[in-house]
């Protein structure tokens, strides 16, 4: 009977570390509007995008392995608001929004290969009034993927994504690369490359704080129509800065202080052919400032 009760409490334990919520805000302060010839302009824009993300399982099974099943419920949802001036004003969005629900299916189908698939559907848009979306707003995602536990420290993956953020069905494969490295104490190590990209290296003073050096590549859509025609607007550049973090019980608490580089704001024809035309930034580099909290329900070991 004691050893049933341990095996319930370790799938349980694996089930919260895997649940958690954050809520994030990012700031970019005001930067000069480049056109598209490249020429500077007196054009200005300043950021401000609030993040929130949940993953809760609803479902744990136990499996022929260490890792249990999990069928889990998903939320993301961001709203970013633009501070324009001149030319920028008349270029870029004012506003962008999205809302995702989704349902994501986790299990291991050996010791060393994790299974992880599942399903969601959004609105994504370039204002916030609920009376003018209509279903050129929706976007539906479908996903698998397949992560091999190549070391203790390395795991390496391939996912497919389908959905039709371009207005038609595409099939679109991500690698994925994780490298971890941590102590107690002592030098961490994080490099991922995957649809959420982050890289950081720091130092873990004791089980509450951490100081981090942190790059994280940021992208951020939504839908439109520009005089009958379908659009979409991206949002997209990369990160950079000192992190400290700060932990107690089940909450994390981390702020993020440095630059960013490569900002692109544009409109773009909402095809297939526009995937992979990122373009020259729009904008020149500036301070970056975020602030976030996470709640994980597992508690930390001690």
């Amino acid at each position: 009977m004691r050893k049933k009760w341990m095996i319930i409490a370790a799938f349980t334990q694996a089930a919260y570390a895997f649940a958690q919520i954050e809520l994030r805000s990012e700031y970019l302060p005001q930067q000069k509007y480049i056109n598209d010839n490249g020429d500077k302009t007196e054009g200005k824009s300043s950021v401000l995008t609030t993040t929130f993300t949940a993953t809760i399982p609803v479902s744990v099974k136990p499996s022929n392995y260490q890792q249990p099943s999990i069928w889990a419920a998903t939320l993301n949802a961001s709203y970013t608001s633009f501070s324009n001036k001149g030319v920028a004003a008349e270029a870029l969005s004012k506003e962008m929004a999205s809302a995702d629900l989704g349902v994501m299916y986790m299990t291991p189908l050996n010791e060393k290969l994790m299974f992880i698939g599942g399903a969601s559907a959004g609105v994504y848009s370039t204002h916030t009034d609920l009376k003018k979306l209509d279903m050129d707003h929706l976007v539906v995602n479908v996903y698998s993927s397949f992560i091999w536990q190549l070391r203790p420290k390395i795991k390496l993956g391939v996912a497919l994504v389908a959905n039709n953020a371009f207005d038609k069905p595409m099939l679109i494969p991500f690698p994925y690369f994780q490298y971890h490295s941590e102590k107690a104490r002592g030098m961490e190590y994080h490099a991922e490359l995957s649809y959420t990209p982050k890289f950081s290296v720091g130092y873990r003073f004791n089980e509450a704080f951490a100081l981090r050096i942190v790059n994280r590549p940021k992208f951020f859509f939504s839908l439109a129509k520009i005089d009958s025609q379908k659009k979409y607007f991206d949002h997209h550049y990369v990160s950079l800065g000192m992190e400290p973090e700060y932990s107690f019980n089940n909450w994390t608490v981390s702020g993020t202080f440095g630059a960013n580089f490569g900002r692109t704001d544009r409109y773009r024809d909402r095809e297939p052919s526009s995937f992979l035309k990122w373009g020259n930034a729009t904008f020149d580099p500036s301070f970056y400032i975020s602030a976030g909290i996470k709640y994980n329900f597992a508690k930390r070991r001690k």
